[in-house]
């Protein structure tokens, strides 16, 4: 808040630009980049579970297939034999 007590105004982003978008994509599409944590655990727990209930949240690619988020849930997938997986495709500014 200003000192005034009022709210600064917040900059919406341009809807055009970054609203994401649903799809589904071949698994072997999808490319892991260097950050993503490498130590996954338990994900045999999680794929029963995506086998009893399925996939509630996709995984996060950016246009270029690049996983922003849901290594687990793909790797669950993947060792659930899915050829496709659903995702959420983000555009990001790089």
């Amino acid at each position: 808040m200003h000192a005034t007590g009022e709210r600064p105004a917040l900059s919406r982003p341009d809807p055009k630009t970054t609203q994401p978008t649903r799809d589904e994509r071949p698994i072997a599409s999808i490319k892991i980049g260097k950050r993503h944590r490498r130590d996954l655990g338990d994900v045999a727990a999680l794929a029963a579970s995506i086998e009893d209930i399925g996939l509630i949240n996709p995984i996060t690619v950016d246009e270029n297939g690049l996983l922003l988020a849901g290594g687990r849930r793909l790797a669950a997938c993947k060792q659930l034999g899915w050829k496709q997986i659903p995702v959420c495709v983000v555009r990001c500014a790089r």
